[in-house]
């Protein structure tokens, strides 16, 4: 929004009025101006230039946020990543929750599978991330059997966000999927959790074959919004 300023003063009050001037000028020509520690982002819409991460930054709730435009994402406050798991997982006991290793990194930025703990996907910058899950389910014997799915943040699992289905024929497969959105801060974790009712259950992956690739049991899909 520009500015009013008032006529030009009468007297010697013209060096004020002309610095008042200068500084409107400097912040609504074409090219941005840089970015530097004194500029506050109070007022909501200011648009510089961050050398720091060279992109265009805009003032918004008291902080700078990068634009984004495209594949030119800078990384403050950017991450993304797509995980698999390659393997079969079997549950040890029913109805006992358990967390879903991964073991495989296709792409990542500022989001990654933690070098301790399989299961957690560690997020090294704050915001709100579009997560999308899948599983590749398998039924070992021909009576009814129940997955249930759900994701934890920090160990918390998060309220209202089960998937459940139920598979009845010996060597019945299928996928599940679901995706969602959620705020975290920098160093929160993401793990997928599942629990069955029965032991002839499988997250399966299966090998490849001479006209396709092989199939991931889980895959994790995470990109910041």
């Amino acid at each position: 929004m520009l500015q009013a300023f008032p006529p030009p003063p009468h007297g010697d009050k013209w060096s004020d009025w002309g610095e008042r001037l200068n500084a409107f000028l400097v912040r609504t020509r074409d090219r941005l101006r840089s970015l530097t520690s004194g500029d506050s982002a109070a007022e909501d819409g200011l648009l510089m230039w961050d050398r720091s991460i060279e992109h265009p930054v805009v003032s918004l709730d008291g902080e700078w946020v990068p634009l984004g435009y495209g594949a030119n994402e800078p990384d403050q406050g950017y991450g993304y990543g797509l995980f698999f798991n390659t393997t079969t997982h079997t549950q040890a006991a029913v109805d006992t929750p358990d967390a879903i290793e991964l073991d495989y990194t296709a792409y990542s930025k500022n989001v990654a599978i933690d070098g301790t703990y399989a299961s957690r996907i560690v997020f090294s910058q704050a915001g709100k991330y579009m997560v999308n899950f899948t599983a590749q389910l398998n039924s070992q014997s021909a009576s009814a059997k129940t997955f249930w799915f759900w994701p934890r943040i920090n160990g918390t699992d998060i309220p209202g966000s089960t998937m459940r289905i139920t598979l009845h024929d010996n060597d019945e497969a299928k996928t599940v999927a679901r995706g969602g959105i959620f705020e975290v801060s920098a160093g929160d974790y993401l793990e997928a959790m599942w629990a069955v009712d029965s032991l002839n259950t499988s997250l399966k992956a299966y090998a490849a074959e001479t006209f396709c690739p092989a199939v991931p049991s889980v895959t994790l899909l995470v990109k910041s919004i």
